[in-house]
Order: C-alpha cells, then sequence, then structure tokens
C-alpha cells in the first residue's frame, strides 16, 4: 500500500463507521419511537387512505404528495408503525446511500477522496434520515437518472425521474434539463414512464377514484398557503429573498420567474453542450445547477428540502483541490452546516433573516458552478 493511499483508506473506514453508527441509531429511533418527529405518519396516512379508498387530501396542507405515491405506501401502512418507519427510512437511505456511492465512483477526483466526500455529505443529511423526509429518496433516484443516461441507460434513467417526480413535482426539472442534454434519447422515454406510472396507479385501485384524487391533488397543489403565509411567506428561496429587500412580487410575476430561470439554465446547458464541454463535467453541472434551481426557484423550499444540494456540494468540495472554486464551494458548505445547526439548536433565534443563510448558500454554490471550467 502506498503513502498515499494510506490517508484516504483511513478516512473511508471513519466514514464507514459513522455512517454505520448513524443507520443504527436511525433504525432505533424508529423503532423506539415510531411516532416522535416524523413525517412518516403523513405518508403512512395516505397509503391507508389509498387502501380504504378515501380522500387522499381532507386538508390542504396535510398530504400533498401524489396519489401515486399513496399507493407506493399503501404496503408500509400494512405493516406495524415500527416496522413499517424503519423500513421506511431505510429505503430513503439506501437509494440516497446507492446514488451517492456511484457518483463517487464515477465524478472526477471524488473516487481519489471517497472518505473524505461521505464525510462532507453526513452533517447536511442526517436530520432527515431521523425524521422520514422523502427528500433523499428524490435526490437519490435523481443521481441515479443522470448516471443512467450517461452510460445510456435511457429508460432506467427515465423511470427514476418519473418516481421522483411522482413523489415531488419539482423533481422533473432535472428530467426537463436532461432532455436538453439528450433530446433525441431522453425526452420520449420520460413521457413514457410518466404515463406509465399513471396508468399503473389506475390499475391499483378503482380508475374513478384515483382520477377523483388526481384531480383533488392539483387543487390542494393550487391552495397550498405556504407561499403566501404572512408577509414573507414560509419557503427558503428566491422569494423569501425578494420579500426581504422589498422587492414587490406576486404569484404571477414568481411563476415568470420561475419559467424564465429555468429556460436560463436550459439555455446555458444546451450550449455547453453545443461548445463540447466535457461529457462528465457537463453531467456534474447538470444535476447540480438543476438541484440549485429546484431549491431557488422551486415550489416548495423548505430546511429539510436543503439535503438535496448536499451531494453534489460534497462532489464539488473533493474534485477542485487547490482551486478558486473550492473556495466558494467551502463557503457554501459552512454556511448550509451553520444553517443546520441553527435549525437544530437554535430555534428561538430563528427569524425569516436566518432562514436566508440556506439560498444565499446556494447562490454562492451556484455562481461557483458557472465559472467553473472542470
Amino acid at each position: 500500500m502506498s503513502e498515499d493511499t494510506k490517508p484516504q483508506r483511513l478516512w473511508l473506514k471513519v466514514a464507514a463507521t459513522l455512517w454505520a453508527g448513524i443507520g443504527i441509531a436511525m433504525l432505533v429511533h424508529a423503532i423506539v419511537k415510531p411516532h416522535s418527529s416524523t413525517l412518516y405518519t403523513v405518508f403512512r396516512s395516505g397509503g391507508a387512505r389509498w387502501l380504504l379508498s378515501e380522500n387522499l387530501y381532507p386538508k390542504v396542507d396535510e398530504y400533498i404528495y401524489s396519489p401515486f405515491a399513496a399507493a407506493f405506501f399503501a404496503p408500509f401502512a400494512l405493516l406495524p408503525d415500527r416496522v413499517a418507519g424503519a423500513l421506511w427510512r431505510l429505503t430513503a437511505m439506501g437509494v440516497f446511500c446507492a446514488g451517492f456511492a456511484v457518483w463517487v465512483r464515477y465524478a472526477r477526483g471524488a473516487a481519489e477522496r471517497a472518505g473524505l466526500a461521505w464525510l462532507l455529505l453526513l452533517p447536511l443529511s442526517v436530520g432527515n434520515f431521523f425524521n422520514g423526509q422523502a427528500n433523499p429518496l428524490v435526490i437519490g433516484l435523481l443521481m441515479l437518472a443522470v448516471i443512467a443516461c450517461r452510460r445510456e441507460r435511457w429508460m432506467l434513467g427515465a423511470l427514476c425521474v418519473g418516481l421522483a417526480t411522482y413523489f415531488k413535482i419539482y423533481p422533473l426539472a432535472v428530467g426537463l434539463l436532461l432532455c436538453v442534454v439528450h433530446p433525441r434519447k431522453f425526452p420520449w422515454r420520460l413521457a413514457l414512464a410518466l404515463a406509465g406510472m399513471f396508468a399503473l396507479s389506475l390499475v391499483l385501485q378503482r380508475p374513478a377514484y384515483v382520477l377523483e384524487q388526481y384531480r383533488n391533488w392539483l387543487h390542494t397543489l393550487g391552495q397550498d398557503p405556504r407561499r403566501t403565509k404572512g408577509y414573507f411567506g414560509t419557503y427558503r428561496d428566491i422569494w423569501l429573498l425578494l420579500r426581504i429587500l422589498r422587492v414587490p412580487i406576486t404569484l404571477r410575476g414568481w411563476s415568470l420567474l420561475q419559467a424564465a430561470s429555468g429556460a436560463a439554465l436550459a439555455g446555458w446547458l444546451w450550449l455547453a453542450r453545443r461548445r463540447g464541454m466535457a461529457a462528465g463535467h457537463l453531467d456534474f453541472l447538470l444535476l447540480a445547477l438543476g438541484t440549485c434551481w429546484m431549491l431557488l426557484f422551486g415550489p416548495a423550499t423548505e430546511s429539510a428540502t436543503y439535503v438535496i444540494i448536499a451531494p453534489p456540494l460534497a462532489l464539488a468540495c473533493v474534485r477542485w483541490p487547490g482551486t478558486r472554486s473550492l473556495t466558494g464551494a467551502i463557503c457554501a458548505y459552512v454556511l448550509l452546516v451553520a444553517s443546520q445547526m441553527l435549525s437544530s439548536w437554535g430555534h428561538q433565534h430563528q427569524t425569516p433573516y436566518t432562514h436566508l443563510i440556506q439560498p444565499i448558500a446556494t447562490m454562492i454554490f451556484a455562481a461557483t458552478l458557472l465559472r467553473s471550467r472542470e
């Protein structure tokens, strides 16, 4: 073993030990306290209502996921909460880690610093595992989708994007960016995957009931009050920044800003592809900038949603050693960790101004990505 590989193996062992410990603690928490600080109960209620053919959306801001997601959670609802909660967390964490492991293998510079990459990922991810969020599953699927397309496994990539989209609509943004970068291979497969999942949901329950629930879902999404709750709203994105800066913005104006920013990002990636950017770097920018867009301009960015930036940010920190880009990545990382600490231990100090830490960190990371050359 060379002297250079010894420290890397040590870091990897430390990371593996910490991740294993977190996984065990997560499962113990789910089994011992199945109803404490968890979002799983919301998912379970959707699965239980699906089995009973009940309205999935009795309240506007209770269950906001698709009927297909409710069908996904139906088998979990048949199990005891202790078992189902642990199984759900294990599923989300497993997909998240699988996606990151694949990127560590293929991303430039990541394999040589795998231990450091996994250690950097942990602080920004652990909270989502314990409270049973769907965000780790979503970003895990998107990571797998981008790599699947790189390896020309187009249908697998489309299925990953489709499943993520039926959990939370905004992952479709990464799917559309993949359509821009792979215009001949990916669009029709993505459309087929989305249509197939919709058709599958019609098979898993009475079609009339399912169609009614899709109508209810769309109505619920349109009535979600969190964007306009109070003066600042409750989301941590560009909307919050504009409100704090006293820039007038309406819901219609916000929709136009979302569309314009998304189109600008798609155009930027298309030009990068046309100019011959290396495929590996283009894929990384697609994932990372797509993640930044979802956080800054997506429909529902809360504190826990920022776990989706953790994988590309950790990868950026290990792929840019000794470069100017590393400074921006580290700055964004430190701000996000500080925000996590404030959310966990400084609830009494939370204000709209402290909520701005996360979008500012994301903007720093996005600017760094746009200026990067490799």
